[in-house]
């Protein structure tokens, strides 16, 4: 009962940690402590973590379902108790959610979407002529910079928060599909040495 747990609980903790290059930028940003820098490291060990999971799953249903006692008389110290059926849902349980973990880079971009979604723009009065804003519209410059070491969707959202808290910054658009960063930015009051420094903040690097 006691190995069960142990390996069950074991493989829970590897899928959460390689699971943090996705669900850690969307922790940081839902609790609002700004960017998880350490996403990108969790990203290569990734696979030794999932594997990890899966060899302590398959020895806690191994334990449960198919080891066999040795041959003695019951009671004796030699008896092995079979595994209860809390133990057993518990197993279950633990593997649901390491399959839940593993899979996250398939839906946590789409959690990301909606937690960075933004509410629409107050409309203009109509007749009214913002002729400051046009102007100043008119002095935006847009950059494109590559990003290395997204892995999912949701690596979008620290770098895309990062570059929207700098100064300058007027919009950003950050793809994990296509790895680089879109932003247009004012080059009176920012550059793109200071642009690729706020990606790099975030553990991601830019290029």
């Amino acid at each position: 009962m006691r190995e069960e747990r142990l390996a069950t609980g074991g493989a829970i903790i590897a899928a959460v940690a390689a699971s943090l290059c996705c669900i850690g930028p969307l922790i940081f940003a839902g609790l609002g402590l700004g960017a998880f820098s350490a996403a990108a490291a969790f990203e290569g060990a990734r696979p030794y973590l999932l594997g990890a999971a899966v060899l302590l799953l398959a020895f806690g249903f191994y334990r449960a379902y198919f080891r066999r006692g040795a041959a003695c008389a019951p009671g004796e110290a030699c008896a092995v108790k079979p595994a209860s059926r809390a133990g057993r849902v518990g197993l279950w349980v633990g593997a649901f959610a390491v399959l839940a973990f593993a899979l996250s880079p398939y839906y946590a971009g789409h959690v990301a979407a909606f937690m960075h979604r933004q509410p629409p723009a107050a409309a203009q009065p109509a007749g009214v002529a913002n002729t400051e804003g046009a102007s100043s519209e008119a002095a935006l410059q847009t950059v494109t910079v590559v990003v290395e070491g997204m892995d999912c969707s949701s690596c979008e959202v620290p770098i895309r928060s990062a570059l929207e808290k700098t100064p300058g910054v007027r919009s950003a658009e950050v793809s994990y599909e296509r790895g680089d960063a879109r932003v247009e930015y004012d080059p009176k009051q920012t550059g793109v040495s200071q642009i690729k420094r706020a990606i790099d903040s975030t553990g991601y690097k830019a290029k």
